[in-house]
Protein backbone atom coordinates (compact mmCIF):
# COMPACT_ATOMS: atom_id res chain seq x y z
CA UNK A 1 0.00 0.00 0.00
CA UNK A 2 2.96 1.97 0.75
CA UNK A 3 4.42 1.70 -2.53
CA UNK A 4 1.32 2.31 -4.47
CA UNK A 5 0.93 5.82 -2.60
CA UNK A 6 4.44 6.58 -3.36
CA UNK A 7 3.95 5.88 -6.88
CA UNK A 8 0.80 7.86 -7.09
CA UNK A 9 2.54 10.91 -5.48
CA UNK A 10 5.31 10.71 -8.08
CA UNK A 11 2.97 10.37 -10.93
CA UNK A 12 1.07 14.31 -9.38
CA UNK A 13 4.29 15.64 -8.87
CA UNK A 14 5.35 15.03 -12.53
CA UNK A 15 2.05 15.67 -13.69
CA UNK A 16 2.59 18.98 -11.94
CA UNK A 17 5.41 20.01 -12.97
CA UNK A 18 4.87 19.34 -16.59
CA UNK A 19 1.82 21.95 -16.08
CA UNK A 20 3.69 24.52 -14.59
CA UNK A 21 6.26 24.12 -16.74
CA UNK A 22 4.26 23.97 -20.54
CA UNK A 23 3.66 27.70 -20.37
CA UNK A 24 0.62 27.49 -18.78
CA UNK A 25 1.93 29.28 -15.70
CA UNK A 26 4.52 32.67 -15.58
CA UNK A 27 7.00 33.12 -12.60
CA UNK A 28 4.27 34.93 -9.59
CA UNK A 29 1.06 33.15 -11.06
CA UNK A 30 -1.22 31.71 -8.42
CA UNK A 31 -1.60 27.38 -8.78
CA UNK A 32 -4.71 26.57 -8.25
CA UNK A 33 -5.83 25.29 -5.06
CA UNK A 34 -5.52 22.06 -3.45
CA UNK A 35 -9.27 21.61 -4.02
CA UNK A 36 -8.61 22.24 -7.36
CA UNK A 37 -5.54 19.90 -7.88
CA UNK A 38 -7.49 17.13 -6.65
CA UNK A 39 -10.42 16.98 -8.64
CA UNK A 40 -8.11 17.85 -11.87
CA UNK A 41 -5.65 14.70 -10.76
CA UNK A 42 -8.17 12.76 -9.02
CA UNK A 43 -6.25 11.89 -5.66
CA UNK A 44 -6.33 12.42 -2.41
CA UNK A 45 -6.00 16.01 -0.92
CA UNK A 46 -2.52 14.45 1.31
CA UNK A 47 -1.35 13.22 -2.49
CA UNK A 48 -1.55 17.09 -3.41
CA UNK A 49 -0.14 18.45 -0.49
CA UNK A 50 2.72 16.05 -0.70
CA UNK A 51 3.57 16.68 -4.18
CA UNK A 52 3.28 20.85 -3.31
CA UNK A 53 5.53 19.66 -0.53
CA UNK A 54 8.32 18.58 -3.02
CA UNK A 55 8.34 21.43 -5.39
CA UNK A 56 8.22 23.58 -2.02
CA UNK A 57 11.81 21.92 -1.24
CA UNK A 58 13.07 21.83 -4.48
CA UNK A 59 12.40 25.66 -4.93
CA UNK A 60 9.49 25.73 -7.99
CA UNK A 61 7.08 27.10 -6.02
CA UNK A 62 5.97 29.30 -2.54
CA UNK A 63 3.65 28.79 -0.73
CA UNK A 64 2.13 31.91 1.46
CA UNK A 65 -0.25 30.60 4.78
CA UNK A 66 -3.81 31.04 3.58
CA UNK A 67 -3.73 32.38 0.05
CA UNK A 68 -2.31 29.62 -1.80
CA UNK A 69 0.94 28.50 -3.65
CA UNK A 70 2.80 30.57 -6.24
CA UNK A 71 4.95 29.90 -9.19
CA UNK A 72 8.87 31.30 -8.45
CA UNK A 73 11.21 32.60 -11.02
CA UNK A 74 12.81 29.28 -12.61
CA UNK A 75 15.86 28.92 -14.88
CA UNK A 76 18.32 25.86 -15.02
CA UNK A 77 18.35 25.45 -11.22
CA UNK A 78 14.46 24.23 -11.34
CA UNK A 79 15.24 21.95 -13.71
CA UNK A 80 18.12 20.84 -11.66
CA UNK A 81 16.53 20.78 -8.46
CA UNK A 82 13.78 18.76 -9.95
CA UNK A 83 15.44 16.01 -11.99
CA UNK A 84 18.89 15.34 -10.87
CA UNK A 85 18.03 14.59 -7.17
CA UNK A 86 15.58 11.89 -8.75
CA UNK A 87 18.14 10.54 -10.94
CA UNK A 88 21.16 10.39 -8.25
CA UNK A 89 19.06 9.58 -5.63
CA UNK A 90 19.22 6.61 -7.03
CA UNK A 91 22.25 5.38 -5.59
CA UNK A 92 22.27 1.58 -5.33
CA UNK A 93 24.69 1.89 -8.22
CA UNK A 94 27.29 4.05 -6.56
CA UNK A 95 29.57 2.85 -9.30
CA UNK A 96 27.07 4.30 -12.09
CA UNK A 97 27.32 7.67 -9.92
CA UNK A 98 30.85 7.76 -10.12
CA UNK A 99 30.82 7.46 -13.70
CA UNK A 100 28.43 9.97 -14.24
CA UNK A 101 31.05 12.32 -11.71
CA UNK A 102 34.12 11.29 -13.97
CA UNK A 103 31.89 13.23 -16.74
CA UNK A 104 31.37 15.98 -14.88
CA UNK A 105 34.76 16.73 -13.55
CA UNK A 106 36.23 15.97 -17.22
CA UNK A 107 34.05 18.53 -18.48
CA UNK A 108 34.66 21.33 -15.59
CA UNK A 109 38.55 20.61 -15.89
CA UNK A 110 38.35 21.17 -20.07
CA UNK A 111 36.29 24.26 -19.52
CA UNK A 112 38.28 25.86 -16.77
CA UNK A 113 41.38 25.60 -18.74
CA UNK A 114 39.35 28.13 -21.06
CA UNK A 115 37.53 30.20 -18.68
CA UNK A 116 39.56 30.51 -15.10
CA UNK A 117 40.40 34.17 -14.42
CA UNK A 118 43.71 34.79 -12.55
CA UNK A 119 41.87 34.84 -9.30
CA UNK A 120 40.60 31.09 -9.59
CA UNK A 121 44.14 30.15 -10.80
CA UNK A 122 45.43 31.56 -7.25
CA UNK A 123 42.31 29.85 -5.34
CA UNK A 124 43.44 26.59 -6.99
CA UNK A 125 47.46 27.19 -5.56
CA UNK A 126 45.78 27.71 -2.00
CA UNK A 127 45.69 23.94 -2.40
CA UNK A 128 49.25 22.80 -3.21
CA UNK A 129 50.21 25.84 -0.28
CA UNK A 130 47.36 24.37 2.37
CA UNK A 131 48.97 20.60 2.01
CA UNK A 132 52.38 21.01 1.14
CA UNK A 133 54.66 19.65 4.08
CA UNK A 134 51.50 19.11 6.70
CA UNK A 135 50.77 16.31 8.86
CA UNK A 136 46.78 15.84 8.22
CA UNK A 137 44.29 13.37 8.68
CA UNK A 138 43.08 11.63 5.90
CA UNK A 139 39.53 13.02 6.87
CA UNK A 140 41.08 16.51 6.49
CA UNK A 141 42.75 15.30 3.04
CA UNK A 142 39.90 14.02 1.64
CA UNK A 143 37.69 17.34 2.59
CA UNK A 144 40.12 19.91 0.82
CA UNK A 145 40.98 17.47 -2.08
CA UNK A 146 37.36 17.86 -2.79
CA UNK A 147 37.17 21.51 -2.10
CA UNK A 148 40.05 21.84 -4.95
CA UNK A 149 37.39 20.03 -7.43
CA UNK A 150 34.92 22.16 -6.38
CA UNK A 151 36.87 25.34 -7.30
CA UNK A 152 37.68 23.70 -10.68
CA UNK A 153 34.04 23.31 -11.48
CA UNK A 154 33.71 27.44 -10.12
CA UNK A 155 36.52 28.12 -12.71
CA UNK A 156 34.44 26.64 -15.21
CA UNK A 157 31.92 29.52 -15.22
CA UNK A 158 29.37 27.01 -15.73
CA UNK A 159 26.79 27.03 -12.28
CA UNK A 160 25.06 23.63 -13.68
CA UNK A 161 28.11 22.21 -13.79
CA UNK A 162 28.83 23.99 -9.99
CA UNK A 163 25.36 22.75 -9.18
CA UNK A 164 25.71 19.35 -9.97
CA UNK A 165 29.03 18.40 -8.34
CA UNK A 166 27.41 19.79 -5.84
CA UNK A 167 24.75 17.54 -5.47
CA UNK A 168 26.76 14.23 -6.56
CA UNK A 169 29.09 15.30 -3.48
CA UNK A 170 26.61 15.48 -0.98
CA UNK A 171 24.70 12.57 -2.19
CA UNK A 172 28.14 10.31 -2.06
CA UNK A 173 29.24 11.37 1.29
CA UNK A 174 25.82 10.93 3.08
CA UNK A 175 25.91 6.99 1.52
CA UNK A 176 29.43 6.47 2.06
CA UNK A 177 30.26 8.78 5.17
CA UNK A 178 33.56 6.58 5.97
CA UNK A 179 34.65 7.12 2.54
CA UNK A 180 36.23 9.92 3.74
CA UNK A 181 38.63 8.45 6.34
CA UNK A 182 39.57 5.79 3.87
CA UNK A 183 43.11 5.28 3.52
CA UNK A 184 43.43 8.05 0.53
CA UNK A 185 46.41 7.10 -2.30
CA UNK A 186 48.33 10.72 -1.47
CA UNK A 187 50.98 10.25 -4.12
CA UNK A 188 48.51 9.69 -7.09
CA UNK A 189 45.55 12.43 -6.01
CA UNK A 190 49.12 15.02 -5.37
CA UNK A 191 50.16 13.72 -9.18
CA UNK A 192 47.44 14.22 -10.82
CA UNK A 193 46.11 17.64 -8.65
CA UNK A 194 49.19 19.36 -9.68
CA UNK A 195 49.20 18.56 -13.24
CA UNK A 196 45.32 18.93 -13.75
CA UNK A 197 46.22 22.41 -12.27
CA UNK A 198 49.38 22.85 -14.47
CA UNK A 199 47.08 22.39 -17.79
CA UNK A 200 44.03 24.73 -16.66
CA UNK A 201 46.89 27.54 -15.95
CA UNK A 202 48.99 26.94 -19.32
CA UNK A 203 45.29 27.22 -20.94
CA UNK A 204 45.31 23.59 -22.50
CA UNK A 205 41.92 22.18 -21.78
CA UNK A 206 42.21 18.66 -23.90
CA UNK A 207 45.53 18.09 -21.83
CA UNK A 208 43.44 19.34 -18.38
CA UNK A 209 40.53 16.87 -19.29
CA UNK A 210 43.20 14.07 -19.78
CA UNK A 211 44.71 14.49 -16.63
CA UNK A 212 41.29 14.87 -14.79
CA UNK A 213 40.08 11.25 -16.59
CA UNK A 214 43.08 9.49 -15.73
CA UNK A 215 42.75 10.94 -12.27
CA UNK A 216 38.87 9.92 -11.97
CA UNK A 217 40.04 6.30 -13.12
CA UNK A 218 41.80 6.00 -10.36
CA UNK A 219 39.22 7.52 -7.92
CA UNK A 220 36.25 5.20 -9.19
CA UNK A 221 39.11 2.21 -8.62
CA UNK A 222 39.59 3.31 -4.77
CA UNK A 223 35.61 3.22 -4.05
CA UNK A 224 35.21 -0.10 -5.65
CA UNK A 225 38.17 -1.10 -2.90
CA UNK A 226 35.94 0.76 -0.51
CA UNK A 227 32.57 -1.08 -1.32
CA UNK A 228 34.57 -4.39 -1.52
CA UNK A 229 36.23 -3.59 1.66
CA UNK A 230 33.42 -2.15 3.35
CA UNK A 231 32.89 -4.90 6.25
CA UNK A 232 36.51 -5.10 7.19
CA UNK A 233 37.96 -1.40 6.98
CA UNK A 234 35.76 -0.79 9.65
CA UNK A 235 38.03 -3.05 11.89
CA UNK A 236 41.12 -0.90 10.97
CA UNK A 237 39.44 3.28 12.21
CA UNK A 238 42.69 3.47 13.93
CA UNK A 239 44.98 2.76 12.06
CA UNK A 240 43.02 5.11 9.18
CA UNK A 241 43.29 8.04 11.38
CA UNK A 242 46.88 8.26 11.95
CA UNK A 243 48.16 11.80 10.37
CA UNK A 244 49.48 11.26 6.76
CA UNK A 245 52.22 13.46 5.77
CA UNK A 246 51.94 15.02 1.74
CA UNK A 247 55.19 16.07 0.82
CA UNK A 248 56.93 16.77 -2.37
CA UNK A 249 53.73 17.78 -3.92
CA UNK A 250 54.83 19.48 -6.88
CA UNK A 251 57.21 16.72 -8.26
CA UNK A 252 56.81 13.94 -10.93
CA UNK A 253 56.87 10.67 -10.24
CA UNK A 254 57.42 8.99 -13.65
CA UNK A 255 57.70 5.46 -12.59
CA UNK A 256 54.28 5.37 -10.89
CA UNK A 257 52.71 7.27 -14.00
CA UNK A 258 54.77 6.69 -16.99
CA UNK A 259 51.83 4.95 -18.29
CA UNK A 260 49.47 8.31 -17.77
CA UNK A 261 51.86 10.95 -18.80
CA UNK A 262 51.33 13.01 -21.91
CA UNK A 263 54.26 12.10 -23.38
CA UNK A 264 55.94 15.24 -23.67
CA UNK A 265 52.47 16.80 -24.55
CA UNK A 266 52.93 18.91 -21.22
CA UNK A 267 56.28 21.29 -20.42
Amino acid sequence: MAEVKKYTTDRVYEDLFHLLMNGSYAPGDKLPSENELKQRFNVSRNTIRAALNRMNVLGIIETHQGDGSYLKSFGTDVYLNSFVPSILSNTEDLMGLMEFRRGVEVSSARLAAIHASEKDLEELEQYFEYLEGKDISNKEFAESTSEFHLKIAIASKNNMLVRILELIRWIITSRMADFLVYKPNVADSSYYHYMIFRCIKQRKPEEAAYMMDCHMKLLIQRVESFLADAGVHAEKQAELQEPIRVTNIFERNEEAHHETALHGKIR
